[in-house]
C-alpha cells in the first residue's frame, strides 16, 4: 500500500494554557436548561500557577495527527507574521508538510488564550486573525487533485467560496475521499443548502448538538422526560447505556444526503458512529481529564487514519476514541496524538466496550 497524500484545511493557532486556583464555576439552570459560567474576580489580581505555549487549529491539530500516523500530511492554510514562525516550526517539527501555507500581512497569526478549568474543561479566549483572510485563492488546486484524501474543518467567516472549489475538485477526480468537520454557518444554513457538498463526503464529523442543529431533527433524550414531545424519552436500546441519547434519527438524516459515513460525538458520554447499515457506540475510556481542547480533532483524526487504512467501522471508533483520550491527558490539542505503533499498543491493552445494532429504518 503506497503512502497515503492527505490535505487538512483550515485554521491555525498560537494558544498559550494559563492555569489558575483562583476561580470558580457558576452555574445558572432555566426550564429549558442548564449553563456554566467560570469566575474570576472583576477587579482583582488573579495570580497565575502555570503558563504553556501549545498549538491548535483543526487542520494544524489533524495535520500533525495523520503525520505520526505516519501519512504524507500537508496543512493548507494562512498564518500571520507575528507567531507564524512558531506555528511553522511546530508543523516543520512534526512532520508536516508547510509548502502550501499562505502569509498575509494584514493581521496575526490565529491566537487564543485557554484558561483551564479546575473540572477538567476550559475556556478559550479565540481571536481568529490571519484564518479571517483564508479564501478560495490559498488553495493549491493542482496538488490537491493529487490527495488521496481531504480532511475539510470548519473554516473562520466562511472561508469564501473554499467548499465550491473544494467540490468541483472532488467531482473531477471521484476517487479523492473528504473527511469533513463543518463549522457554525454550515449549521445554520442546514443540510439542503449543504446537500451538494455532503454527497461527496467520506466521513462527517459532528457533535451532537451540531448534528441537530444541521438536520433541525432533535436527538432523542436518555432519562429526561419533557412534555414537548420533541423531547421525547427514547426506548431503551441495548447497545445504548442509559446516560446516551439516541441520535438515530439524525443519522438518518445524514444519510439521505449520500454521506458514506457518519459519526456523532458527545463529549464524555461517547460517540455513535454508523455506516448506513449498523450503528456503532462506544463509551469513552476514562472521564478524568486534564484538559478537554483539541479532543474533538484528535478524535476525527483517529478516526480517518483508521479508515485511510482500510479498518473496520468499529476499529476506526476504537481509533478515534483511543486518540482523543491520549489527547485529554495533556495540556495542548497536539501532545498527545498517538503514533502508528503506539495505537496498536493501546488497542491491546484497552478493552473498549463498544456496542452495534442494525440502523433501522
Amino acid at each position: 500500500m503506497k503512502n497515503q497524500k492527505i490535505f487538512t484545511i483550515g485554521g491555525a493557532t498560537f494558544d498559550i494554557f494559563v492555569k489558575t486556583n483562583d476561580q470558580a464555576v457558576m452555574s445558572f439552570a432555566t426550564p429549558d436548561k442548564a449553563e456554566k459560567y467560570l469566575c474570576l474576580k472583576h477587579g482583582g489580581k488573579v495570580k497565575v500557577e502555570h503558563v504553556i505555549e501549545t498549538f491548535g487549529g483543526g487542520a494544524t491539530n489533524t495535520g500533525v495527527a495523520f503525520a505520526r500516523m505516519g501519512f504524507d500530511s500537508s496543512f493548507v492554510g494562512k498564518i500571520g507574521e507575528e507567531y507564524g514562525d512558531k506555528v511553522l516550526k511546530n508543523l516543520k517539527d512534526n512532520g508536516v508538510n508547510t509548502d502550501f501555507v499562505k502569509c498575509t500581512d494584514k493581521d496575526k497569526t490565529a491566537f487564543s488564550t485557554i484558561i483551564s478549568t479546575f473540572d477538567g474543561d476550559r475556556t478559550v479566549l479565540a481571536y481568529a486573525g490571519a484564518n479571517r483572510f483564508f479564501n478560495e485563492k490559498d488553495l493549491p488546486v493542482k496538488e490537491l487533485s493529487k490527495a488521496d484524501w481531504i480532511f475539510f474543518n470548519h473554516l473562520a467567516e466562511g472561508g469564501g467560496k473554499i467548499s465550491d472549489v473544494l467540490l468541483n475538485t472532488l467531482k473531477k477526480h471521484p476517487a479523492i475521499k473528504m473527511a469533513w468537520n463543518p463549522g457554525r454557518e454550515q449549521f445554520e444554513e442546514g443540510v439542503k443548502k449543504w446537500k451538494e457538498l455532503l454527497k461527496h463526503t467520506t466521513i462527517l464529523f459532528v457533535n451532537k448538538e451540531e448534528a441537530a442543529l444541521f438536520t433541525k431533527i432533535p436527538y432523542r433524550l436518555a432519562g429526561i422526560k419533557r412534555e414537548d414531545p420533541k423531547f421525547h424519552v427514547h426506548m431503551l436500546r441495548d447497545f445504548l447505556p442509559p446516560y446516551a441519547d439516541d441520535v438515530s434519527e439524525i443519522m438518518l438524516e445524514f444519510f439521505k444526503y449520500g454521506v458514506k459515513n457518519v459519526v456523532i460525538t458527545d463529549g464524555r458520554h461517547g460517540a455513535q458512529v454508523s455506516d448506513g447499515k449498523r450503528l456503532y457506540f462506544c463509551p469513552v475510556v476514562s472521564t478524568v481529564r486534564k484538559d478537554t481542547l483539541g479532543a474533538g480533532d484528535a478524535f476525527a483524526s483517529g478516526f480517518t487514519s483508521a479508515m485511510i487504512l482500510g479498518e473496520t467501522l468499529k476499529t476506526a471508533l476504537a481509533y478515534g476514541t483511543l486518540n482523543a483520550n491520549s489527547v485529554v491527558n495533556f495540556f495542548g490539542a497536539q501532545k498527545g496524538l498517538l503514533t502508528r505503533s503506539e495505537m496498536k499498543k493501546k488497542l491491546k491493552s484497552v478493552d473498549l466496550q463498544i456496542t452495534s445494532t442494525e440502523l433501522l429504518r
